[in-house]
């Protein structure tokens, strides 16, 4: 009988996992809930013209908002371009195209095309108030995603917080992260996905007031890989003055390539492809569809055949220049607070059988990562971990190795040039940890969010009780917008959660009964000390 019934619960937690890791990579259906609008505040003057949008759950919202041109013919692998100005009224009451992506069987209710640089803008009033920015940079491994995804519906937190929110498109997989050399020109860039993030900033900066929002009041924040695009965005010298907040949440800051790296992948690319660095010209013509084929072989390498997993944005010396583990200066990242945490059990999503992107047995740990460290490290690190080399001390290694070590260093080095707030996600009901998920990657977004009603919220109520889920939910979601309006998650006032620091490390713990706790699992912590690697 216990058997039969740890099945079911078994069961029915993987089915809330493949809900859930769905929702984070794509589905884009929104419940429109309209409230009697006041329609003097649907249309709003750009700097290119007008738009027209609609209401959603008693908030405004436009949809589908070009940020740039289509980068499609001569424009594919070049930076984004400016858009036209427009007469007349422009229509943005439906989501515009996501980015084509390799994977399309999470694609849920929307069209991919590479006409894709849109964006979408909820606000609780297009009035002329100056309310907090927060824009949101989806996840995905740089090969999936969209700003679009009913995950990321910013009324909840637009209404909640009277704040305005942003969510973007980038192009995604070759299209955006192509490594064309530290030579390349206008007609092949670097890192253009991460391009395509500052022409929406720079969009938001000439546009949002229009919307009800401060552009001097910008706040960044992103998960997975939209996580790592805060941090490279804070890295980023182009990028100074676009935000002053920044919040990265389980972004693998060790993820970006070094330009061999880059250049190794980029060559397995043009092979499959038939290509060579001779006729690279050739990109500009071949059909879409060629080009995703291709990808999806080169996805499988990089799955199979090397350590990188996904795809990255380069350190091409120009666009990107450091490393994120390298101290950065108060050029580049100085005066900007961050919050910056990771979920307890980040692994644990990768290592299952759908995903199969970790190791989850020592032999193939010593393969993709160990294999890195010298032995004296190597002993170092695995005697920290009391479950190692069994799967779930495993997958605790990895967790620290690719997110929480990588957060520690960064939030290490802003500590010198601006306030640092570290937290931790652990909500893990008993059947997360019965089907060995706990608190997986990613599942923080719908209590940043606050989108836990519906169809997916009644799968976390499910878990963890309405009353639970509701409490951690706004606790969550008033940090995130104190420190958008603020700078500090506690509210105007310093209060419980107290800035980072290398003595006391104070985190905050998200879970069942939240709370702050200085140096969490400081035994494995210590063990990592002065031990980095790269891609």
């Amino acid at each position: 009988m216990y058997l039969k019934r740890r099945s079911i619960y078994v069961a029915f937690a993987f089915l809330f996992a493949l809900t859930f890791s769905r929702q984070i990579t794509f589905a884009a259906t929104v419940i429109d809930k309209t409230a009697a609008p006041d329609t003097s505040f649907l249309v709003v003057r750009t700097m290119q013209g007008l738009l027209k949008g609609t209401t959603e759950k008693e908030v405004y919202v436009w949809r589908g908002v070009r940020y740039a041109k289509a980068p499609v013919g001569d424009l594919r692998f070049r930076a984004p371009q400016p858009l036209d100005n427009w007469n007349g009224i422009k229509e943005a009451t439906e989501f515009g195209e996501a980015a084509p992506q390799g994977k399309n069987s999470f694609v849920k209710g929307q069209v991919t095309s590479e006409d894709c640089l849109y964006l979408n803008v909820w606000s609780p009033a297009a009035d002329g108030k100056k309310r907090p920015v927060m824009v949101w940079i989806h996840g995905g491994g740089f090969e999936i995603g969209s700003g679009s995804a009913d995950l990321y519906n910013g009324a909840n937190m637009a209404q909640k917080g009277d704040v305005v929110v942003v969510t973007l498109n980038y192009r995604l997989g070759t299209l955006g992260f192509l490594y064309f050399g530290k030579e390349a020109g206008p007609a092949f860039e670097n890192n253009l996905g991460i391009r395509d993030q500052m022409a929406a900033l720079q969009w938001v900066e000439e546009n949002i007031a229009a919307f009800g929002g401060d552009p001097d009041q910008v706040t960044i924040f992103g998960e997975s890989a939209g996580g790592t695009s805060v941090e490279t965005l804070l890295a980023c010298p182009a990028a100074k003055g676009l935000f002053k907040g920044a919040i990265a949440e389980s972004g693998p800051a060790a993820m970006l390539w070094r330009p061999e790296t880059a250049s190794t992948v980029t060559a397995k690319y043009l092979e499959f492809l038939g290509l060579t660095s001779d006729n690279l010209q050739q990109l500009k013509t071949l059909p879409l569809d060629t080009l995703m084929a291709a990808q999806k072989k080169l996805s499988g390498y990089l799955i199979k055949e090397t350590a990188n997993k996904v795809f990255s944005p380069t350190i091409d010396g120009r666009l990107i220049t450091t490393d994120l583990f390298t101290c950065l200066s108060p050029k580049q990242s100085g005066g900007i607070p961050l919050m910056i945490g990771t979920n307890k059990d980040e692994s644990s999503m990768f290592a299952s059988h759908r995903l199969k992107m970790a190791p989850n047995n020592q032999k193939d740990l010593n393969k993709e990562l160990l294999h890195r460290f010298k032995e004296e490290d190597k002993e170092k690190i695995t005697a920290a971990y009391p479950r190692f080399p069994h799967k779930r001390g495993i997958l605790d290694l990895l967790t620290d190795a690719a997110f929480r070590m990588p957060a520690i260093y960064l939030a290490e080095c802003q500590t010198h040039v601006a306030p640092v707030y570290m937290y931790r996600f652990e909500w893990s009901p008993f059947l997360l940890k019965l089907a060995g998920l706990r608190s997986f990657h990613g599942l923080e977004i719908p209590f940043v969010f606050g989108n836990i009603n519906g169809r997916f919220g009644r799968l976390l109520h499910l878990m963890g009780t309405k009353k639970v889920v509701s409490r951690l939910s706004n606790q969550m979601q008033q940090s995130w917008i104190n420190f958008a309006r603020y700078g500090n998650p506690n509210g105007k006032e310093e209060g419980e959660w107290k800035k980072y620091n290398t003595t006391e490390r104070p985190t905050m713990i998200f879970d069942k009964h939240s709370r702050l706790v200085d140096d969490p699992d400081s035994t494995q912590r210590k063990a990592w000390e002065g031990i980095y690697y790269y891609y």
